[in-house]
């Protein structure tokens, strides 16, 4: 890779990588951290790395920077804090803040998976080589993923309906 490849390929993935990143890590600081360490690590690997595997090259490295550093964060104690939202609804009539708790509940891994399939349409191959695991896990870590959404959403909107009726 050239400098010229390398270039239109920091282009064409940029902003990808970024929105995963973001939605890993709620955090725009650290996603433009790790987007710009995936860049360097490909940089450092571009006799290595060619073609089709530029994208989950970068896409790895950026899950596993981030698991690495949270990890690394984990010995230092803080509390996430979710931020007061607007209730706006989405497109299924979900609210946003109800979706957005659900989705923090979920381990890393289903996170990631979910992001990739659901919100950016890759295929089950291509999360795979992403995150580099079986195409079987990623089906197995999807449907959980799933399931506990729809689980931990079901429960979120009967408290919220509970504490909305005892109020009136």
């Amino acid at each position: 890779m050239n400098t010229f490849e390398y270039n239109r390929t920091v282009h064409q993935y940029s902003d990808r990588l970024y929105r995963y990143a973001l939605k890993l890590t709620r955090d725009a600081e650290s996603s433009k951290d790790l987007v710009q360490e995936s860049f360097l690590k490909l940089w450092m690997n571009k006799d290595k790395v060619k073609g089709d595997h530029i994208k989950p090259f970068l896409f790895r490295v950026l899950y596993n920077k981030m698991i690495d550093d949270k990890r690394k964060m984990g010995r230092i104690q803080h509390v996430d804090v979710i931020p007061e939202k607007s209730g706006t609804k989405n497109v299924f009539g979900e609210d946003r803040d109800i979706i957005d708790k659900a989705f923090a509940q979920l381990e890393d891994k289903q996170r990631a998976i979910i992001m990739l399939r659901d919100w950016d349409g890759y295929s089950y191959d291509e999360i795979a080589k992403i995150l580099n695991i079986s195409l079987s896990n990623v089906k197995v870590n999807l449907f959980r993923a799933r399931k506990k959404m729809k689980s931990v959403i079901n429960a979120l909107e009967h408290n919220h309906k509970k504490e909305s009726y005892e109020n009136k």
